[in-house]
């Protein structure tokens, strides 16, 4: 069989019709005189034009095939020959290899030695396998994202690479991985292309969820420009099932964290795997100072979830940390998580609402009882402090000093106005909207829904008026906007009616961005929420005053309204909880100064200059190593501190089945070796492949020469002829 390497000039081939459409486009057309001399030679001339005309064409058979020989030279064509016995691989040529290896952290997992031991010895094996003048590129997990280097054609040089490749904490991410190795094959030049993934076996990484992601990569990997690259997977073989402790989720029972009081800490941990663990201790530790202890006994597949409570005096950033000691598993990495909180002393509220209150009566007003709600004192002394405008003043006030908008009952907003919102959620900002008697829908629709591209979460279809009152039903209790309900939501909502509400589109409604927090008893939406950008919008379809409902005279309405508040304004920009891998950015703006960034282990971190989001910030390098970093501002004395965690997904150690490379690869040829043994034997053959551009390159020159002769000896006896 004859295969392409350069299919994508197999256009050329066209080119050998030139010879035929100048033959035809220069032919010479007689026409005959009639002399009466030239009757005895008729017979004579006749016949050799006739056997000048075969000569022509001949000559044009010559010069066609010349191109054609040229055209598929370039093509660069291989004849495939039946592969040996007991080679699995068929090389057709030198090899172009690309070894993508992954070092995520439960590559670092095992007893005597990490799995990514066994890895290297097999990534040794292939590159025995290889021979003088074959390309070798490494690719690393945690390296993806730095300048690709060209090729490399020594083996010793690869191995030494591959050598010095240790476990990281970053995240498996095996798409990611293919994506840089077919982008790397760009670089090589050899006609025999094998994509070889390195792992330690595990699942993790090999997600098919991601359905599109994974489709284009079966569409790249099996065809393009490099033809079908040979798809290898080396990862060892599965042992004995070992345990593993892990310390899955640090979280808060609330989204914003108030200074001087109490707050709930829940940790849990998981125990993966099925042989048993020895007892260890759990300890909870705030800005490294130990605040409690807990005794852990997980049976094996099991999760315990432990509940501590902490007051943090003082408003700022803080760093929670929890800790396994004495857990004695195969993956030490996953025995410690860190959570960055930042303490609040108040969270800047601005209620734009649609009826201003009177002087004198603070409960009047769309937002009256919100305002109430948020801030029952009115002095700001609360969690949150609340600034009243009425909509006209919107484009003008500065939303950079607020964390969370609400808009009540608005009978619209101006084209400044719409543009301030959606710029303050792009950025970061929590939104809370709820219509009332004088929004007008179509024209909030228009501008605030645009047909899914506004900040609205969904349009609205029209005003309902429901028979009997709507009951609010079914809520999405593990949302941490609802950490203050019980678990059966009927007891909560049981007192509350909804006389007016606006339904929503359903088909807007039911996209994948749109999610539903609280159900009507009928269906009907009454939150839902949309994230966008980097802000988060959230929905009541109903009004936050009397006029559609009674919720604000039932107890639930604080806690519901100050629960998504919270959640809406619990972002903090830029991040300060992070994955391995990524860089802390500190925005500190037009305070001069210079600041310095402490690591886990105490040691500085590097910091450079550059701008995020178009403000002037500070960028650490890509960090390795989970728990706190710290950094201080030196001019204003001011410390904020980050968390690195790494993804939980790492902690499971499930061993990667055929059934899930299938999921992910589809119906892709996979090459699986788990033994040294198992790769020499598929690369051990001999290459059952020939290249035939030099044959045609040398066709192609004794072809020209023979044109050229012909063309002589042509033109010589048609001189004769003419004379």
């Amino acid at each position: 069989m004859i295969e392409l390497l350069n299919p994508a000039l197999a256009a050329g081939l066209l080119a050998a019709a030139a010879p035929l459409a100048i033959h035809i486009a220069h032919r010479r057309r007689a026409r005959p005189v009639g002399w009466g001399a030239m009757r005895f030679l008729a017979e004579l001339l006749t016949a050799r034009r006739h056997r000048l005309a075969l000569e022509r064409w001949l000559l044009l058979a010559l010069r066609t095939a010349a191109l054609l020989t040229l055209a598929l030279a370039l093509c660069r064509p291989v004849l495939v020959l039946a592969a040996p016995p007991g080679a699995a691989l068929t090389r057709s040529g030198a090899v172009a290899a690309v070894l993508i290896i992954d070092d995520s952290q439960s590559s670092g997992a095992g007893r005597d030695e990490p799995a990514l031991a066994a890895v290297r010895r097999l990534a040794h094996a292939y590159l025995a396998g290889l021979r003088e003048g074959d390309e070798i590129s490494v690719l690393i997990r945690s390296s993806l994202g730095q300048p690709a280097a060209d090729p490399l054609f020594d083996r010793a040089a690869a191995a030494a690479l591959i050598d010095a490749v240790q476990p990281t904490a970053v995240a498996s991410d095996m798409p990611a991985l293919i994506e840089a190795g077919l982008a790397q094959f760009a670089r090589h030049l050899n006609p025999s292309a094998e994509l070889v993934l390195c792992s330690d076996g595990c699942r993790d990484g090999w997600d098919s969820d991601d359905r599109a992601r994974w489709n284009d990569l079966r569409r790249r990997l099996g065809g393009g420009a490099r033809g079908r690259p040979a798809l290898i997977v080396l990862d060892p073989a599965p042992g004995a099932s070992a345990a593993n402790l892990a310390v899955a989720s640090v979280r808060l029972d609330r989204g914003l964290v108030p200074a001087g009081r109490p707050v709930g800490i829940r940790v849990e941990v998981a125990h993966y795997g099925r042989a048993p663990v020895p007892k260890a201790l759990l300890r909870l530790a705030v800005d490294g100072r130990v605040v409690g202890e807990r005794t852990v006994a997980v049976g094996a597949g099991g999760r315990q979830e432990f509940a501590f409570t902490h007051t943090f005096p003082l408003p700022g950033s803080a760093v929670i940390e929890a800790a396994l000691d004495g857990a004695h598993d195969v993956l030490p990495a996953d025995d410690r998580r860190a959570l960055a909180v930042e303490v609040e002393r108040s969270v800047p509220v601005l209620l734009v609402e649609g009826t201003p209150p009177p002087p004198g009566d603070p409960l009047a007003g769309s937002l009256g009882l919100a305002a109430a709600a948020l801030d029952p004192g009115g002095t700001g002394g609360d969690l949150f402090k609340v600034d009243r405008i009425a909509p006209a003043d919107l484009a003008e006030h500065d939303l950079r000093g607020c964390r969370v908008v609400v808009l009540g009952d608005l009978p619209g907003l101006d084209r400044a106005g719409v543009a301030a919102i959606e710029a303050f959620i792009v950025a970061g900002g929590g939104v809370l909207v709820a219509p009332g008697p004088r929004t007008d829908l179509e024209l909030a629709n228009r501008h605030w829904a645009r047909g899914g591209h506004g900040f609205l979460p969904a349009a609205f279809a029209e005003l309902a008026v429901p028979d009997r009152p709507a009951l609010p039903g079914s809520a999405a209790l593990g949302h941490i906007a609802f950490v203050a309900f019980p678990a059966r939501a009927s007891e909560a909502w049981r007192d509350a009616r909804v006389f007016r509400y606006v339904r929503l589109d359903p088909v807007q409604a039911r996209s994948a961005e749109v999610q539903r927090l609280l159900t009507l008893d009928n269906g009907d939406a009454l939150v839902v929420e949309r994230r966008r950008g980097m802000g988060k919008v959230v929905l009541i379809t109903t009004s936050l005053d009397r006029s559609w409902t009674d919720l604000p005279a039932q107890a639930a309405y604080v806690p519901l309204l100050r629960g998504l508040v919270s959640y809406l304004g619990s972002v903090v920009l830029p991040p300060r909880n992070l994955r391995p891998g990524e860089r802390i950015v500190y925005c500190p703006g037009a305070r001069p100064g210079t600041a310095a960034l402490a690591g886990p282990d105490g040691g500085a971190l590097p910091l450079t200059e550059d701008t995020w989001e178009g403000q002037r910030a500070l960028l650490s390098e890509p960090l390795a190593i989970p728990g706190g970093y710290v950094l201080d501002e030196r001019s204003g004395e001011r410390r904020t501190r980050f968390a690195v965690a790494p993804v939980p997904a790492e902690s499971r150690l499930e061993p990667l089945r055929d059934d899930d490379l299938r999921a992910a690869l589809g119906d892709l040829v996979v090459h699986r070796y788990s033994t040294a043994d198992h790769i020499a034997a598929a690369t051990s053959g001999e290459r059952p492949a020939v290249e035939l551009w030099p044959w045609l390159v040398v066709a192609c020159v004794a072809l020209l020469l023979a044109e050229t002769w012909w063309c002589r000896a042509l033109a010589r006896a048609e001189r004769v002829v003419a004379g």
